[in-house]
């Protein structure tokens, strides 16, 4: 049976109770907006779905699948492919094509799958785990790895920045990075992980590691017709996430003492309201 609860409004669904993340209808749109929010980043690549130069793949691993969409759509654009997205909460979705698998599994406990893989996928895992179980994690995913297989990860600087000042220094989101940045330290789970995630994967065993940064906008200010439609998205990806993001980190590790669920709830208000400022030219980093 799998475990969970409602607290301070979200639902909690989980094999371990130290997962941040909500598994509710709520967290489920955010994690919708951010697929889209890729596809449109990774809009000039031939597949948009990932950019690892594996064409003919047998077997695919999407480790956090959430609701499963990533791994759908791989499914559907390798329908000679096995698929198989895993997390900690059974997946929303009522159905998925025959060659997908959505399972619920604690990737930190022993693998059981037979079959090695030609991709294991990644996608913003950060807070997810401690620094030895993310050497844990990547160390699995080697020896799990066809010859010649690969890893992809995606995450994002939770900082928020702007290049023309228009981020006043005194706002919320201005001091939004910072303020997780130390709550998820007092966690013991770092949500900077993109700082470190080459060097681990390279101790894993992993060889002709790449990697690639974006300035992704939030609203749709940016001139460029792409990257104003990607704004768009990461707004409502922003501005549905804040209350998942924020609830548990701060009502069990403060800022620094925690606050109460009004508290957090105040806060995040605030928060969307300075989002909702068109004059604001802000982005991060992913």
């Amino acid at each position: 049976m799998i475990r969970g609860h409602i607290e301070n409004g979200r639902k909690y669904n989980s094999l371990r109770d130290d997962y941040w993340g909500p598994s509710d209808d709520q967290q489920f749109e955010t994690m919708d907006a951010g697929h889209l929010l890729y596809l449109l980043l990774n809009n000039d690549h031939p597949n948009m779905l990932f950019r690892a130069p594996v064409s003919r793949p047998d077997n695919v691993l999407d480790l956090g699948t959430g609701p499963g969409t990533w791994a759908i759509d791989v499914a559907d654009k390798f329908p000679e492919a096995n698929v198989y997205g895993v997390d900690l909460y059974p997946p929303p979705t009522a159905w998925v094509p025959p060659n997908c698998f959505l399972e619920v599994e604690d990737v930190l406990q022993d693998w059981t799958w037979r079959q090695n893989f030609d991709l294991v996928h990644l996608r913003l895992m950060l807070g997810a785990f401690t620094g030895e179980e993310w050497t844990d994690v990547y160390q699995k995913c080697y020896d799990n790895m066809k010859p010649g297989g690969w890893i992809e990860e995606v995450e994002l600087d939770v900082r928020v920045m702007s290049d023309d000042d228009s981020l006043p220094p005194d706002s919320l989101l201005a001091g939004w990075g910072q303020t997780f940045l130390d709550c998820a330290d007092r966690a013991g789970r770092s949500l900077a992980n993109q700082t470190t995630m080459r060097s681990k994967i390279e101790r894993a065993g992993f060889v002709n590691v790449h990697d690639r940064l974006f300035k992704c906008p939030i609203g749709a200010w940016p001139k460029n017709k792409t990257l104003k439609e990607a704004g768009r998205v990461n707004f409502h990806h922003w501005s549905s996430g804040l209350d998942g993001w924020a609830m548990f980190l701060l009502t069990k590790f403060g800022a620094p003492k925690p606050w109460t669920a009004d508290e957090v709830r105040v806060y995040v208000a605030k928060v969307r309201r300075e989002l909702m400022n068109g004059r604001l030219h802000i982005w991060h980093y992913t």
